[in-house]
């Protein structure tokens, strides 16, 4: 695991506590899923993985040249949206969305040089993660899945964080098309040495799904296939700089957009394209996705970043080496 940065503090037992976390999803995944067909332990359903274009703004001001924005470029990238649930199910049901975005080698790199920059951005449609602190993902974690999800409220209750409650409740949505919704990273991360950022996703296609007739079991892939049949999808990637007091150990406080408003530093395109095939399915489960996969100058930071890189690279290896994937991280 990474130092901590001046910016970050750890919570107390916060390594057992991911341990423990670490342990119980892997168990987790052991019995539900029979060798050979295991999926993710987050986000395992996937709505559609979408090839894409990933292009860095020109002229940005001076503070955000930094890394993967230092000058123009375009790099193409693979896209997976999904839904959130820890369980496959149908996407009628009221859950959070999560979109992940890998980018691949820029464009102008030859084939010789030409490699992975390492960087994927995994976000969700929400601008906070109410499950903020490495001690209250724990606590979902184990009770969830160990024990009782009433208890789990109970203790919320009894400990005067009701508001992490409503919070979960205010995650479930059903959206009528995953390119029409914003995204977040609702997690810190680091901009060059000492600055700390999040990430938001603006749609900006002028092509928007309709409300479906009924909610089907798929009408979120529909909805993006119909949409892809005929037209792209856009979106601004924006930055959001943090400013003094702003937490960086509780993703579920919101920054404040109007004292640190969001500055676009990138635009994601998605050219029409079919995307329901077999080879697009596999690759999904071939790709490994997680805020770890981040260039130096853009780490994740903050204790739930530091559990999931944890967590998501123990559980991606045992995914992967359990059914014979081929990792293509």
């Amino acid at each position: 695991m990474n130092k901590l940065t001046p910016l970050e503090t750890r919570e107390p037992n916060e390594a057992a506590l991911i341990g423990e976390m670490t342990d119980i999803l892997r168990r987790k995944m052991e019995r539900d899923y029979p060798v050979g067909q295991t999926r993710r332990d987050a986000h395992p359903k996937s709505l559609g993985v979408l090839k894409g274009s990933f292009s860095i703004e020109p002229k940005l001001p001076a503070e955000l040249r930094v890394g993967l924005f230092a000058r123009q470029r375009t790099f193409d990238c693979w896209i997976r949206c999904s839904n959130s649930s820890g369980k496959i199910q149908p996407d009628s049901v009221r859950d959070a969305r999560g979109i992940a975005i890998k980018l691949l080698a820029p464009r102008s790199a030859s084939k010789k040089t030409g490699v992975a920059p390492g960087q994927d951005f995994v976000l969700l449609d929400s601008p906070v993660m109410p499950l903020g602190t490495v001690s209250l993902f724990r606590d979902a974690v184990y009770y969830s899945i160990e024990s009782s999800p009433l208890l789990f409220g109970a203790k919320l209750l009894l400990s005067g964080k009701a508001g992490v409650m409503l919070g979960l409740l205010g995650l479930l949505g059903r959206p009528n098309c995953p390119l029409d919704i914003r995204y977040w990273s609702t997690t810190p991360y680091l901009l060059g040495k000492d600055q700390a950022v999040k990430y938001a996703l603006i749609p900006t296609s002028r092509q928007r799904s309709k409300r479906p007739d009924a909610y089907t079991d798929a009408y979120l892939t529909d909805a993006m296939a119909a949409h892809l049949a005929r037209h792209e999808a856009s979106f601004d990637f924006c930055v959001q700089l943090r400013q003094d007091g702003m937490p960086i150990e509780d993703a579920g406080r919101r920054w404040s957009e109007s004292d640190s408003p969001l500055v676009k530093v990138a635009t994601l395109k998605i050219p029409r394209q079919k995307f329901r095939t077999v080879e697009r399915r596999n690759l999904g489960e071939s790709l490994s996705f997680s805020p770890a996969h981040a260039l130096p100058a853009h780490r994740p930071i903050g204790g739930l970043n530091r559990a999931r890189e944890a967590i998501y690279a123990t559980l991606s290896a045992f995914r992967h080496q359990r059914d014979g994937i081929v990792d293509l991280a």
